[in-house]
């Protein structure tokens, strides 16, 4: 397992905790793992670490510094959940899973296929390579899933059931229940996409229509109306019924995706939409992406676009009190959810 990962790195100093696996040997430099004091599971202190990153490292060096880190904090956690649990690694993933590696193997090979289409369908917007693997956390359990992602999560808040989410702290990754394929499959092109956004500081209204919107793309099958919870007529209903000034503020800060009621499906569909209509100009839609930012819910970069942001919410919902207005939001989790 990880025999190329093995022969390349180094052993680690872990400052805490001191129990875990040593490391193997390498050519990359020393790496000192750091962790979080008081949580239930080893969350790795990423801002300390990255203070061995040097400047005069190549992409290839970069991306080996971080991928060893990456893979020295799994283990940490696959020690932490139980002797049915490793890490895996293919050509741009590390995986935690406690499944055997010939059942994970058409996993990783699957999601190797979709990066390279997400890759490909993102182009200039996607993440380059040098910041190491991309990173899944395959919890066996319900209750690990929710357990570990209630970390990223103020405490005693409350959160939309999800089958994974993409967690953009520190070393972003994505964590998924473990399920059947075909459930899975779609999860992993929609945290994906998050992934290869990660390095955009673009407002979750953005990220998660883009993640949607590939997702579909890939799945057709998933924006067939006949396959939704709700007909066309009764989603317009309900579009009509919920939005109003208040709640648009939470759309533009990215609060809304996070409510637990029908304003989280609403609002990856209100998303999604205007996404949709936004990329119809890709010579526009580019330069947006790339200079929208979270603060003020694309609005700046909205020149980008030829007109304000708030014209596609009305493309979609008719016209109201829609522009956004960063006086009225509170700081926004620092995660991406399904």
């Amino acid at each position: 397992m990880l025999n190329r990962i093995r022969q390349l790195f180094k052993p680690v100093s872990v400052a805490h905790p001191t129990d875990y696996p040593a490391p193997p040997p390498s050519d990359t430099p020393e790496i000192v793992m750091h962790w979080l004091a008081d949580t239930r599971q080893p969350l790795a202190d990423w801002e300390r670490i990255a203070e061995a990153e040097r400047p005069d490292w190549s992409d290839a060096e970069r991306d080996a510094f971080w991928t060893a880190a990456a893979y020295y904090w799994l283990e940490a956690l696959a020690k932490g959940l139980g002797p049915d649990n490793r890490v895996l690694s293919s050509e741009r993933f590390l995986l935690l899973t406690a499944l055997e590696p010939a059942d994970a193997q058409p996993f990783l090979k699957y999601c190797e296929t979709v990066r390279r289409w997400v890759v490909r369908n993102l182009g200039s917007l996607a993440h380059p390579i040098g910041g190491g693997k991309h990173v899944c956390l395959m919890f066996a359990e319900d209750d690990q899933y929710y357990d570990y992602i209630a970390h990223y999560y103020p405490e005693g808040g409350e959160y939309a059931l999800s089958a994974g989410m993409f967690v953009n702290a520190g070393y972003g990754h994505f964590a998924l229940c473990e399920g059947d394929t075909d459930t899975m499959q779609p999860t992993i092109a929609h945290e994906l996409t998050h992934a290869l956004l990660g390095h955009l500081r673009i407002p979750t209204w953005l990220n998660e229509g883009m993640a949607v919107n590939t997702e579909h793309s890939l799945f057709p099958r998933l924006a067939d109306p006949r396959a939704a919870l709700y007909s066309p007529q009764e989603l317009a209903q309900k579009h009509a019924a919920f939005w109003t000034p208040e709640h648009i503020q939470e759309f533009w800060s990215g609060a809304a995706f996070h409510r637990t009621d029908d304003g989280n499906l609403l609002s990856y569909d209100l998303a999604k939409k205007m996404v949709g209509l936004a990329a119809r100009d890709h010579d526009a839609f580019i330069p947006f992406v790339l200079n929208a930012n979270r603060d003020d819910g694309g609005q700046i970069a909205a020149e980008h676009l030829g007109y304000p942001v708030h014209h596609l919410v009305e493309a979609v919902l008719g016209e109201g009190e829609w522009i956004p207005d960063p006086e009225q939001w509170s700081r926004a989790p620092a995660y991406r959810s399904n």
